[in-house]
């Protein structure tokens, strides 16, 4: 199934304030194809807008209903419960943070919310972060916003936020 490819424009008020809006187009568009209409339309943004649009950005959804990972959520499946991850970048000072929505408890360390960074799951996925994933034709190695290389995991702990919706 060709899932839509979202384009995401992002605004600054004069409060220092942000959001933004969303726009879905059809698939089957080069990526250069893609950052033109972005560009064009954050122009017609900017002109009806009396916001700073601050970033455009391009998603494509990618379908794995047929991979079978999981075909339902765990019973203890928790959004709010989170495994925080935080990768240090070749450029010292500049790191990658991001959170795992419903972490698996079974992978900290007993007695402490550190993660257990010897667990298989957990030992692959930082090499997966920090040495890339080998495609056809390729590696794709996951970087900071600003596109530096990850290099090394620099915290791992467990984390509870409350929900978002």
């Amino acid at each position: 199934m060709a899932l839509a490819v979202s384009v995401r424009f992002d605004f600054l008020d004069d409060k220092g304030k942000t959001s933004f809006t969303k726009l879905r187009v059809p698939t089957g568009f080069s990526i250069a194809q893609y950052a033109e209409f972005g560009i064009a339309m954050a122009q017609f943004i900017a002109n009806i807008s009396s916001c700073q649009v601050t970033n455009g950005s391009v998603t494509f959804g990618i379908d794995l209903s047929g991979l079978g990972m999981k075909t339902v959520a765990g019973v203890l499946a928790d959004v709010a419960q989170k495994g925080y991850f935080a990768f240090a970048s070749a450029v010292t000072g500049f790191k990658k943070r991001l959170r795992i929505p419903t972490f698996d408890e079974a992978k900290t360390v007993a007695g402490s919310d550190g993660i257990d960074t010897v667990d298989a799951g957990i030992a692959a996925f930082t090499t997966a972060m920090t040495n890339g994933i080998v495609v056809t034709a390729g590696t794709i190695q996951p970087s900071t916003e600003r596109g530096q290389d990850l290099t090394a995991l620099s915290d791992a702990r467990e984390v509870f936020l409350k929900h978002t919706g």
